[in-house]
């Protein structure tokens, strides 16, 4: 806790903005947008009065979140530049664009990706096609997933010192958000019950450009693989009535389903579904509400089966996962849907 003795003024200042410490449960994602966010004037005097210190001993010393530095700011390098501690970047917009995709990144909670980004910019990379799949899981979430893969390295020489160093220490901070996870693929570096966001999940399963990717399906040939990215809560001012299908857990392994309203079951992809031919995956997340930290992640639910379906335009099918949703995540698909 801050010596208050020592920063009296910004002490002050913290304590008639900062919300209370908000408990965190391990699959309910990043924390949620309190009610007032802390004064960015006081946040700079706090770090003055602190001095140039590092970002985990900020945080620990004002117990602050990181979502406090990071909701729809520039995050650590802006305040210590804000502060004195850190001279103008060379590149503005990159410097920017860069401050805001941290910010969009505060979901990561496996290892493997953490230790990654620890390696970034200029570190030992792993090999092999695990290890591109995590430069291209790295490049759409600093990036944005617009551009080809063939250009990662380039964009990847962007992360220049400063920016570096604070996505070093994002990492460590956010590390001790882990929760404990398995890969289920030696090649695709998703991790189950982990954070992922809709690009970052593209890119794991080798998809460029995700970005363009708009549906809420995608087949991956390559990996025999259907993908079904999930939000739970929709609500009318964001879907039309066509798209607010009834999706929703029956139990903590049975999932309902419903394809898209222009699916019949004689349809090569609906074949695809009922026969097995390819593996399905569950992406799964409550809301699409964007709290200030870019679109909420998914909830990567491993593989389900296929158990019944009935109707079309749409297809009703009910799934049996492999591995049972979280109890956090199966009280809101169970309680929320539609």
């Amino acid at each position: 806790m801050m010596n208050t003795s020592s920063t009296p003024t910004a002490n002050r200042e913290l304590a008639t903005t900062q919300v209370p410490v908000l408990a965190r449960v391990a699959d309910a994602g990043p924390v949620a947008a309190p009610a007032t966010q802390p004064n960015w004037k006081a946040l700079t005097r706090a770090l003055r009065e602190l001095g140039d210190t590092t970002l985990p001993n900020f945080l620990s010393r004002t117990e602050l979140e990181l979502e406090d530095l990071y909701r729809r700011r520039e995050g650590w390098t802006a305040l210590r530049r804000s502060a004195g501690f850190q001279p103008e970047a060379a590149n503005p917009a990159a410097d920017t664009q860069l401050g805001r995709a941290f910010g969009r990144m505060l979901h990561i909670n496996d290892a493997e990706r953490l230790n990654y980004l620890r390696t970034l910019p200029g570190g030992p990379h792993p090999d092999g096609a695990r290890g591109k799949r995590l430069l291209a899981m790295a490049d759409a979430a600093l990036w944005g997933g617009t551009e080809s893969f063939s250009g990662a390295e380039d964009r990847l020489a962007m992360l220049h010192e400063a920016r570096a160093a604070e996505l070093h220490q994002l990492a460590a901070v956010l590390g001790t958000r882990l929760h404990t996870t398995q890969t289920l693929d030696p090649v695709v570096p998703l991790h189950l019950h982990a954070f992922y966001s809709k690009n970052e999940v593209l890119a794991a399963f080798g998809v460029d450009k995700p970005a363009h990717m708009r549906e809420g399906v995608k087949y991956v040939a390559a990996h025999h693989a259907d993908l079904f990215f999930v939000t739970i809560q929709k609500t009318e001012n964001q879907y039309k009535a066509s798209t607010r299908y009834q999706d929703q857990a029956l139990g903590e392994r049975i999932f309902q389903w419903e394809s898209q309203s222009t699916l019949r079951a004689a349809a090569a992809t609906a074949q695809r579904y009922i026969s097995g031919q390819s593996i399905v995956h569950l992406l799964i997340r409550h809301s699409k509400t964007d709290q200030g930290l870019g679109a909420p992640p998914y909830l990567y639910a491993g593989p389900m089966r296929y158990v019944s379906h009935q109707g079309e335009l749409p297809i009703r099918f009910v799934w049996q996962l492999d591995y049972s949703l979280p109890p956090q995540v199966l009280r809101y698909a169970m309680t929320t849907a539609g």
